[in-house]
């Protein structure tokens, strides 16, 4: 097996189709660790200089591991693209080839000695890169395990948040009309709706959410469309009175859906739009075969109340 490396803008998006092909291949387990979303943050954040380790056994790629080396808190740090705005980075290895791959990241990043730290974080409990530093817990994931029906589903549900989804609906119902939808397409309406609301929530508790602190709008907006282009954008929508009241912009594969972002009007809190909303989007992915409901990074509470499990991730520290 060879190893290879893509150093520049140019370079990657050459590289690029070649990548989607390979990816393609072998059924990435999460829409981030896809060439679509993690060229696209490139382009929306990369900084310093491109280090994408690519192996081969002869013509074919076995594995690419999408990093950079860039200046961060006064050290020369190789870290990870996607960081900070993905959940799942565990680098793409053909089934089989983590053991031939990964002592050849050993040997490359011991070639180099312009690096001080690889902070390569948002990774699986198991990642195979273990074997190459030290081992930190990172923020769990969870998800719902889902079954044939979203009836028998609810009904394992507690009975305060049976009750919560029906009395909040009858108060909302009382006063005007609540209508579910769900858009695969990056529409300009949902779109902009998810941007405002999601401002409007974090402005009122006196800080700034992810989009605003990220400066994120513009790859959030990018990152839809790619996502949309390969059919693994879902856009759940709760309309109220016509209005968007709840949006959650969730991103899809065969078997899972992941919730990435949502945002509900504040001055509909009264309503329990956000529950209605989740309810909705639950009920579809059983109604559509999917076996996971993937919640995403964080353990707020709840989450575990509609039946998630974490799902244990960590980081990879490694030094010279």
């Amino acid at each position: 097996m060879e190893t290879e490396i893509v150093r520049d803008a140019a370079a990657l998006l050459e590289f690029e189709p070649e990548w989607t092909r390979f990816a393609d291949r072998i059924s990435p387990p999460t829409p981030f660790q896809t060439p679509e979303w993690l060229a696209t943050w490139w382009r929306h954040f990369g900084s310093g200089e491109l280090r994408v380790l690519v192996f081969r056994r002869g013509r074919e790629i076995a594995g690419v591991l999408p990093c950079f080396l860039h200046q961060w808190n006064g050290r020369r740090q190789l870290t990870l693209i996607g960081s900070g705005m993905s959940d799942y980075l565990d680098p793409l290895f053909e089934p089989g080839s983590a053991d031939e791959i990964v002592p050849l990241i050993g040997a490359q990043l011991r070639m180099w000695a312009d690096w001080d730290l690889c902070a390569w974080q948002d990774l699986s409990h198991e990642t195979a890169l273990a074997a190459l530093g030290a081992v930190a817990d990172e923020i769990p994931c969870s998800a719902i395990a889902l079954g044939s029906s979203f009836e028998e589903f609810l009904t394992a549900r507690p009975k305060d948040l049976r009750r919560n989804l029906r009395r909040y609906k009858e108060k909302a119902e009382s006063v005007g009309s609540v209508t579910f939808e769900v858009r695969e397409s990056a529409d300009r309406e949902p779109m902009d709706a998810l941007i405002r609301l999601h401002r409007a929530r974090w402005e009122r508790t006196g800080s700034a959410g992810m989009i605003e602190s990220n400066h994120a709008e513009a790859f959030v907006r990018a990152a839809a469309q790619r996502m949309a282009e390969r059919g693994w954008l879902r856009i759940f929508i709760v309309r109220f009175d016509a209005g968007i009241a709840a949006v959650l912009l969730a991103l899809c594969n065969r078997t899972t859906i992941f919730s990435w972002l949502s945002a509900f009007d504040p001055e509909h809190e009264k309503f329990g739009f956000g529950r209605e909303l989740l309810a909705q989007a639950i009920r579809y992915a059983h109604e559509r075969g999917k076996r996971s409901w993937n919640f995403l990074r964080g353990d707020e509470a709840y989450k575990f109340s509609w039946g998630a499990v974490p799902i244990p991730k960590c980081r990879v520290i490694i030094r010279p």
